[in-house]
């Protein structure tokens, strides 16, 4: 999740008032935003005090200049980037923790309010990743600091849980060694007085960051940020309008939804009838349909879940006539993609799984793209990319491939001047096809997406070895014949070539079986 996606996703958890403190840990020297508001008129932030509420900052301009208290003058600074504002505290001191609050105003009128309780501590541990094995039934987590073990010193566990991400206190080794959630009781062994965790699998599918602090009175000496792996992914998708197109992903964790260039969508939603979930039986898929892709349909596809996040970047490409190649088992297929010569160009060839899913098999400018193992020297590639020869061809080939030619910027030679599809009115307007500059200058521009349907008919040999041995009398079965004349179920012997073998009622022609009712 990009950084702006996440900023808006927290914004939006967020809209409503809330008054419980959320913590906040930060180093001292360091610079803390008390939290942003966004697409309002002014943010007000107040430090909480037991003699009363320390107005820090406003950001509105109708009211008279606000002057800090002394420990903060010259470090306090209003943040207003496009429509967020915020407040920034630098070079932090110990002094600083405390209970702070942000409030939104839009017409004189409180929208949001949001508290934090700030912790500055002498120093941050280094981030650490904790890896948990499949077969593992534990996921260990140790909270290093040289101040652990020094007299007077205690340890709390906070955690992040999907979908708030707001961190919870569940251990604090002053009070007791036993969780102060109640749900978290007999999945959390706590060694070494609080420093060592094992937590059991289950309650990582909704945590993914864990927080050990280590404090003496009301000091804190120490935090640390614990993490389990990014498995996020993203992928990028080529389509044509008329195309259909399944976005798959798995159903796994809790509160799982897409979200898409038209909106959120979930299980129970479908979005203007252009998109809707999937579902099977055993409810395993929440991959996303898209019946018809439009121009509409471009952009950034997220399915997100508790337990992880999948990306997809749709880019939209000019169609080409589709392309069918009829080939023998054993033989060779060579795949073409009608590109210009002299452009310069990436070119990709993916193939359709059974699963419905894209199989990126080679990438002209990607040199790590592995070729799947059943095509291993079986599969060339010819022409800088752009045409493909599959080798001792086997049943399991048939199917769908694609190829995708991309220019982008990034691809065009020092001194070369791009060349872009416009007509003289856009170039007075200044208006071309891709007004979205935020958008195309990160990604190839797709030229070209060509799909080759490769059919595969097994040889005669192979036919006369599969023919069952009983064959009906009469038979109302047709096969096409690929060489030679064909004709239709009411058509006699002369449709046949003249070597055809027509002993047992059977015609065969080039790659094709033909069985007629006997007369």
């Amino acid at each position: 999740m990009t950084y702006i996606r996440f900023l808006f996703f927290f914004l939006l958890l967020h809209r409503v008032s809330s008054e419980e403190a959320v913590p906040v840990f930060k180093a001292m020297g360091t610079v803390i935003e008390m939290g942003y508001c966004f697409g309002v008129d002014y943010i007000l932030v107040y430090r909480c005090t037991p003699g009363g509420d320390q107005l820090l900052g406003n950001s509105s301009t109708d009211g008279a200049p606000v002057t800090p208290p002394a420990d903060l003058q010259g470090r306090i600074h209003i943040n207003q980037h496009q429509h967020l504002l915020g407040l920034q505290i630098s070079n932090l001191t110990a002094m600083d923790s405390g209970v702070y609050r942000r409030e939104c105003w839009q017409d004189q009128t409180l929208t949001s309010q949001h508290t934090q309780q700030l912790y500055v501590c002498d120093e941050e541990g280094e981030a650490e990743e904790v890896i948990v094995k499949e077969q593992d039934g534990q996921g260990e987590f140790v909270c290093n600091s040289t101040s652990i073990g020094l007299e007077g010193t205690s340890v709390r566990w906070y955690h992040e849980m999907y979908p708030s991400y707001k961190l919870t206190l569940f251990l604090d080794s002053s009070k007791s060694l036993d969780p102060l959630v109640e749900e978290l009781r007999g999945v959390v062994e706590v060694r070494d007085s609080g420093a060592l965790l094992l937590l059991d699998k289950s309650m990582l599918k909704n945590n993914q960051h864990f927080y050990c602090l280590v404090i003496r009175g009301k000091h804190c000496l120490s935090f640390q940020n614990m993490y389990l792996p990014d498995i996020s992914d993203s992928r990028d998708m080529y389509a044509s309008v008329g195309d259909s197109l399944v976005l798959n992903c798995p159903s796994n964790g809790n509160h799982q939804q897409w979200h898409t260039p038209l909106g959120s969508i979930n299980d129970s939603s479908v979005k203007d009838n252009q998109m809707h979930i999937s579902s099977d039986d055993k409810s395993e898929s929440f991959s996303l349909v898209i019946p018809y892709v439009s121009e509409d349909h471009g952009g950034d596809y997220s399915c997100m879940s508790s337990s992880f996040e999948l990306h997809y970047m749709l880019v939209l490409c000019p169609k080409e006539e589709t392309q069918e190649n009829f080939v023998s088992v054993g033989g060779s297929a060579l795949l073409h993609c009608d590109v210009s010569k002299g452009d310069s160009q990436s070119v990709q060839w993916h193939r359709l799984q059974p699963s419905r899913e894209y199989e990126l098999i080679y990438d002209s400018h990607d040199k790590t793209v592995v070729i799947p193992e059943d095509l291993r020297g079986r599969m060339t590639l010819l022409e800088n990319g752009t045409s493909l020869r599959i080798s001792h061809l086997e049943m399991k080939d048939q199917g769908v491939y694609w190829c995708v030619v991309l220019r982008g910027p990034q691809l065009m030679e020092d001194g070369d001047e791009y060349e872009d599809d416009y007509d003289e009115e856009n170039a007075e307007t200044g208006e071309d096809d891709y007004e979205d500059d935020s958008y195309w200058p990160q990604t190839h521009r797709c030229v070209l997406k060509q799909k080759t349907i490769l059919n595969l008919k097994k040889t005669r040999a192979d036919l006369e070895t599969s023919t069952p041995p009983n064959e009906p009398e009469a038979s109302n079965v047709t096969a096409y014949a690929v060489g030679g004349r064909t004709g239709g179920a009411a058509g006699g012997w002369s449709d046949c070539c003249s070597d055809c073998n027509k002993e047992e009622g059977k015609c065969l022609i080039g790659l094709s079986l033909w069985t007629r009712p006997r007369t």
